[in-house]
C-alpha cells in the first residue's frame, strides 16, 4: 500500500481494524443539518435457497453488466499484486530492477491467473451466492433491464470516469487534507 507516495506496511488484523472503524464512523456520522433526511442503507434480501435456472441467468447477466464477469473470467482482478510495489514485487529502494517492468509484470501476472484458475470457480460461486442473497429475482430483473439499458451502460461508464478522474483531479487536496489533519495531531 502507498500512502502520499510513501509505500506503508499493513498487517491483515491492522487493516481489518482500520476498515471496521472507518465504516463504524460512517455510520455513526449523521448529517449537519438535522432536519436533512437520513440516508439509510437497502436491507439485502438474505436469501439462502438456491436460485432458480431464471435467476441465476439474472445473476450471471448483472455480473456481466458491472464488469466483474470478465474480472472473473480473467483474473484482472489480481494485477495489483502483480504490478512494481504489489505483493508479488518488492523492490528495495536503491535496488536494480533485472527485468523490464513489462516483463516482470507479465511474468508475475502468468503465475497469478495459473494459480488463480485452480480457485476461479470459488469465485463465480462467492459471487453468484452474494448476489442472490442480497438481492430478489424482481430486483434483479429490474436492475439489470437498467444495466443493460443505454441509460444504465451511461451510468456504469459514467460512474466509473467520475472515479477515476474526481480520484486523480483531487489526489493533491487529499494529501493536503492528510498534512492538516497529521499536523492536527500534534498539536
Amino acid at each position: 500500500m502507498r500512502t502520499l507516495g510513501i509505500p506503508v506496511q499493513i498487517d491483515g488484523m491492522s487493516f481489518l481494524l482500520f476498515g471496521m472503524a472507518a465504516l463504524m464512523s460512517i455510520q455513526s456520522t449523521g448529517p449537519a443539518d438535522k432536519n436533512a433526511p437520513v440516508s439509510t442503507i437497502a436491507v439485502a434480501a438474505q436469501i439462502e435457497a438456491t436460485p432458480s435456472a431464471a435467476k441465476l441467468l439474472l445473476i450471471r447477466r448483472f455480473l456481466r453488466a458491472i464488469g466483474r464477469q470478465d474480472q472473473l473470467d480473467t483474473g484482472s482482478f489480481l494485477e495489483r499484486y502483480a504490478m512494481l510495489g504489489g505483493a508479488m514485487w518488492q523492490v528495495q529502494s536503491g535496488s536494480q530492477l533485472t527485468e523490464t517492468l513489462k516483463e516482470g509484470f507479465e511474468k508475475r501476472m502468468s503465475a497469478l491467473k495459473t494459480a488463480y484458475a485452480k480457485h476461479r470457480l470459488e469465485y463465480q460461486q462467492a459471487y453468484e451466492s452474494h448476489v442472490n442473497w442480497e438481492f430478489t429475482e424482481n430486483e434483479l430483473a429490474d436492475i439489470v433491464t437498467f444495466l443493460e439499458s443505454p441509460v444504465g451502460k451511461h451510468y456504469l461508464d459514467g460512474r466509473w470516469r467520475m472515479e477515476a478522474y474526481v480520484g486523480t483531479n483531487t489526489e493533491d487536496l487529499e494529501e493536503q487534507i492528510v498534512i492538516e489533519a497529521q499536523a492536527s495531531l500534534t498539536k
